[in-house]
């Protein structure tokens, strides 16, 4: 038998996968994006981690007990994240990959979180988005907090919610990377200019899908450990519909595909996420299929890195 085939043996059979649903939007339970994490089990989930040679191992799910909630969303949200960041630090600790399902981006916070140590400090971030999320309140237009995670992650405002989420530091600019963003603010572009992060905007990505993976080995080292975000808004209403934030101008479905397996071969990565679907606007069920491809190539792309 070949030696890549025993290698590629040998990591299936080592690699169990615990699935974290987090099913709200922003705090709110049982509406829009917070059926998200549900529909993508009922998908077939656990079939396409089967499919690729990693069993699921164990399924769970976040909750914010009534007698925890409070009248402030930000807290709220702390208060998830932390639950979030238990989860997903016991999964690393058990050498098994975080599958994150999250009714939207703001859960993401608690999942970086999780993967934050005293050895390694902060984890690095890999965020494929139409959106930047990289706004504070001292930025946004809206005031909405869906906008704010990846600011907040790399600790740009409302420390109680980072700090609630397991992160002694902030995420480092430079273990940093926007992906696929084609809906980006003026206030966000100039934190981009600002900040050491890797940034490779929808167009770029459509035309040279690979690079990423390239620009991402670049700052490898720049983590020990990594959290690989999708929004699935990234894709657009075609691939995507129902999303509330639609964008135009999105990548291909093949240049996403080809992108997601390139950044998850290039860095260490420990945890994946699935955001922001709502089934509910999506009843043939394209969005749902749509991010589980590309968490095949998540998969794929996990495998690519350990047989090198």
């Amino acid at each position: 038998m070949p030696r890549f085939r025993c290698v590629l043996d040998e990591i299936r059979s080592l690699m169990k996968i615990h699935v974290i649903c987090v099913p709200y939007q922003l705090d709110v339970a049982r509406w829009a994006y917070a059926l998200g994490p549900q529909a993508f089990l009922d998908h077939g989930l656990a079939a396409v981690c089967e499919a690729a040679g990693h069993p699921v191992a164990k399924t769970s799910y976040i909750e914010l007990p009534r007698e925890e909630r409070t009248r402030d969303t930000v807290t709220n949200l702390g208060n998830i994240a932390r639950r979030t960041s238990q989860a997903v630090a016991e999964t690393a600790a058990e050498d098994s990959l975080a599958v994150v399902l999250q009714g939207d981006c703001s859960h993401a916070v608690g999942a970086i979180g999780g993967l934050a140590s005293d050895t390694f400090g902060a984890p690095g971030v890999v965020w494929f988005d139409a959106h930047g999320d990289l706004h504070t309140y001292a930025t946004t237009g809206t005031g909405y907090v869906g906008g704010m995670p990846f600011a907040v992650a790399l600790g740009w405002d409302l420390e109680d919610w980072w700090r609630a989420a397991g992160l002694k530091t902030p995420v480092r600019p430079e273990a940093a990377a926007l992906i696929g963003a084609s809906d980006l603010d003026p206030e966000e572009v100039a934190a981009l200019e600002t900040h050491p992060i890797m940034r490779l905007d929808a167009a770029r990505l459509a035309e040279e899908p690979y690079q990423v993976g390239k620009l991402l080995a670049a700052r490898a080292n720049e983590a020990e450990a990594w959290y690989l975000h999708l929004d699935v808004d990234v894709a657009g209403p075609g691939e995507v519909p129902g999303g509330m934030t639609p964008t135009p101008n999105a990548p291909s479905r093949d240049s996403l595909r080809a992108a997601i397996r390139a950044a998850a071969g290039a860095v260490n990565v420990r945890a994946v996420s699935l955001a922001t679907y709502n089934p509910s606007s999506d009843p043939d069920g394209r969005g749902a299929r749509f991010g589980l491809d590309m968490l095949g190539a998540m998969l794929e792309g996990i495998v690519d890195r350990e047989c090198d």
